[in-house]
């Protein structure tokens, strides 16, 4: 199903109708601290547009439609909230949709079934390790996304009829017990997100899109009662009234003055991304809230993402211009990162039959169709793949042979690869790529449930904020959906007190 298919069956139903006369907002903490000073006669306002007019009113609105915020609306919904999903972009699913779909996770039901008897407890450790190299700090809320990344996947397969493919299909091949994926495999995130939109709908969701966030409105003590959106393409002002806000709006990759400003170091490489413009950071900074983490470098992957993933799930090598191997193939990551830190200016991706004709084959040839005049192949032998590449068949075989040894000994002693060390057969074919940013690190500073916090540690009234926008995302499809959980079930938890207080 093309993408545009996917997001027409909601058209119809993102008009949210005006709910008569509004009562006061409410507050539940701290107010922003760059909030007027409260006044009897002032109504609710837009910081620097005082002209107010709601002309929709809900329990809940999420800005933002990638699997954070989809998540997010879950435990809300469930609880007969109301709650509506703004996009900015024409189409739902953020960045998510257009991902790898490779999903960290141990525990699940499904590994269950399939006979992974690995807890996400038992593999926090291998995780955590993992996280730490990364530069990951908070290790502690680290760990609880992840630990709670399973029951995410669970909720999303009961309760939402999310498919995935069967994970002892692939660790049979000789792929981690950690990791799922979509039900198509490699870039199908349709098979999990289309059911997960469609069940939010069917509870009562109010999806919008081509609207972008634009302002906190905030009541007369200081607290946020809604938000300010505004048409992409004609400017026109909406404003929504909400008990409260989740900024679910992606990370900052996108943004080159952002980028500029926190991570010089990359401000030259190219992006992958185009809709992660750190607009979420900017809202939640000017509202008083804190951001942190922002100059921490993000890894960096392929500008074909899924190709950097074909490493996880069939023997592949990876050379760069000259014909010599520098990173591990089995990293979403190690090829690009080495590719920047070396000025290698691009690498090749080479592999065979196995990797073609294997579970990921829809990738391969999706991938490979789209990018013809990047694909070299097919070779029958590797002075001819060596040929076809513009690089000396005496450097090419030594990489062939280097490989060869490490197959038979069981061990990469130059790289570190663990999955899929097997020997790659002929025909033999390449596949051209450039490192890209595609994500960030830090973001909005908030509290375990995903509330924004202020100067002085304390949560602000109303605002939650869940996925890359926030400095607690370790970034990923599982956890951030299950940061979207988390945020979800604080909120509704919220709403309930709130009206207990009544």
């Amino acid at each position: 199903m093309e993408r545009r298919a996917f997001f027409k069956l909601v058209g119809a139903g993102a008009v949210v109708a005006a709910g008569g006369g509004l009562a006061a907002c409410s507050s539940g903490a701290v107010p922003s601290p760059l909030a007027p000073a409260a006044s009897e006669e002032e109504g609710p306002r837009v910081f620097e547009n005082p002209d107010v007019s709601f002309s929709s009113d809900v329990d809940v609105l999420v800005v933002g439609s990638g699997i954070a915020g989809l998540s997010a609306a879950m435990a809300p919904l469930e609880a007969g909230r109301s709650v509506m999903i703004a996009e900015k972009l024409e189409l739902l699913g953020g960045e998510s949709y257009s991902s790898t779909g490779v999903m960290h996770v141990s525990g699940s039901a499904l590994q269950k079934q399939a006979g992974i008897e690995t807890t996400a407890e038992q593999a926090w450790d291998t995780r955590r390790q993992e996280f730490a190299d990364a530069g990951i700090t908070d290790l502690d809320f680290a760990k609880r996304l992840f630990v709670t990344a399973p029951e995410w996947v669970d909720h999303l397969v009961d309760e939402y009829g999310a498919q995935f493919e069967n994970p002892g299909d692939h660790v049979k091949a000789g792929a981690s017990d950690r990791i799922l994926l979509p039900k198509r495999g490699l870039g199908d995130m349709e098979s999990i997100m289309t059911p997960l939109r469609d069940g939010l709908s069917s509870k009562g969701a109010a999806f919008v899109t081509g609207l972008r966030a634009s302002a906190f409105v905030v009541d007369a003590s200081g607290a946020v009662c809604g938000m300010r959106l505004r048409d992409a393409k004609t400017d026109a002002a909406i404003d929504v009234r909400a008990h409260a806000v989740v900024m679910a709006t992606g990370g900052f990759a996108s943004s080159q003055p952002l980028v500029h400003a926190n991570v010089p170091a990359q401000e030259r490489i190219g992006c992958y991304t185009t809709a992660s413009m750190g607009e979420g950071q900017l809202l939640c900074a000017h509202l008083g809230g804190q951001l942190g983490d922002m100059g921490k470098a993000a890894p960096l992957t392929s500008d074909l993402p899924e190709a950097a993933a074909w490493g996880l799930f069939g023997p592949v090598l990876i050379v760069d211009a000259l014909g010599r191997r520098f990173a591990r193939e089995d990293d979403l990551n190690a090829a690009a990162d080495a590719c920047v830190a070396d000025d290698r200016g691009y690498w090749w991706t080479l592999f065979g039959k196995k990797l073609s004709s294997g579970a990921q084959a829809r990738s391969i040839a999706q991938v490979t169709t789209k990018n013809a005049k990047r694909l070299a192949g097919p070779f029958d032998d590797v002075e001819a793949l060596a040929g076809g590449l513009g690089i000396a068949p005496e450097a090419l075989k030594a990489v062939f042979d280097g490989y060869g040894e490490a197959v038979d000994a069981g061990k990469d002693d130059a790289f570190g690869r663990t999955a899929f060390l097997q020997e790659i057969e002929p025909p033999y074919y390449a596949l051209k790529q450039f490192p890209v940013r595609y994500k960030t690190r830090g973001g909005v500073r908030t509290d375990a449930d995903g509330r924004l916090l202020n100067a002085a540690g304390s949560a602000i009234a109303n605002v939650y904020a869940c996925g890359s926008v926030a400095a607690g995302s370790v970034g990923g499809l599982a956890t951030n959906g299950a940061f979207g959980l988390i945020v979800g079930r604080a909120v509704a938890k919220a709403l309930d007190e709130g009206d207990a207080g009544k």
